[in-house]
């Protein structure tokens, strides 16, 4: 009886976990798409030389669920029922992990090339061209992710969106404020004109400072984050090198209720100090 009670508990948290792994593979790599600027709409290998493209995504789709899986196998390995659930969230939330640092890491390289954007966007308004035709010009020249996401803006404004809507959902698409900066310039200048070249020259100096800081300010807290990532892996670390030489003893803490409830709670522990450490080191 209870065998058959804990099979059902093991294959309804696998149905569960698979599912919510599926359903957040298809949501960050929507997230991705959005932020390189491509359509969401658009099948990639519609495109000649874009194979690779689409195998990527459907990697990206199933790596959260192929990962839950893996997890719970290996939970059920080392320790029955609890060690599955745990594995499989664990799999699960490392995939989610890696997804979100690759997100961010696009986005904070998208702001890297944002100097490199203006200064082309400058030079095309120089040169005579119009905001529109200076943004292509600066689509053009810079590399990915900025390139395509700019010529995103350029296509949605030349199928007949207005430039201002289809810049701001570029803004907001992308959440940085270096992006919003210079969609609030482009906007402000749209409303009352001016010199723009001038305009966008001492906001390239301005975007140079910002990235400094930033720059600065990761290697002053680098020490900070790498403790709190060695603390978030540490119990992580520590259960698997007691499963592998010391599997009796672990077995015996998982077949009591107090010894379940006290990894539990360590883990929730271990897991909101990592949350505060992170949120002391964020910056508003």
């Amino acid at each position: 009886m209870i065998a058959a009670a804990g099979a059902a508990v093991l294959a309804g948290s696998s149905v569960l976990c698979i599912r919510a792994a599926f359903r957040a593979g298809e949501r960050a790599r929507l997230i991705d798409r959005a932020h390189a600027g491509r359509s969401v709409g658009v099948r990639e290998g519609a495109v000649p030389g874009s194979v690779m493209s689409v195998v990527r995504d459907r990697a990206d789709t199933w790596a959260p669920a192929l990962s839950c899986l893996l997890g719970l196998a290996v939970g059920v390995v080392l320790a029955g029922v609890p060690g599955a659930i745990v594995g499989a969230g664990g799999g699960l939330a490392f995939t989610v992990a890696l997804r979100h640092r690759r997100t961010a890491r696009n986005r904070s390289r998208l702001e890297e090339q944002l100097v490199d954007g203006v200064v082309a966007l400058t030079a095309g308004l120089r040169a005579g061209m119009s905001v529109p035709q200076s943004l292509e010009y600066a689509a053009d020249e810079c590399d990915a992710p900025l390139g395509p996401s700019l010529r995103a803006v350029v296509d949605r404004a030349s199928m007949g969106e207005p430039f201002g809507t289809a810049l701001a959902a570029w803004g907001r698409e992308h959440g940085g404020g270096d992006a919003r900066l210079v969609v609030g310039v482009l906007g402000m200048h749209r409303r009352s004109g001016g010199d723009l070249p001038g305009v966008l020259d001492r906001l390239a100096a301005t975007l140079r400072d910002r990235r400094a800081a930033a720059r600065e300010l990761r290697s002053l807290t680098a020490q900070a984050r790498m403790s709190g990532a060695i603390l978030g892996l540490l119990p992580i670390g520590f259960f698997g090198f007691l499963a592998l030489t010391a599997p009796d003893d672990l077995s015996v803490a998982l077949a009591a209720p107090a010894g379940r409830a006290a990894i539990a709670v360590g883990f929730v522990l271990q897991g909101a100090a990592f949350v505060w450490i992170r949120r002391l080191l964020r910056v508003a």
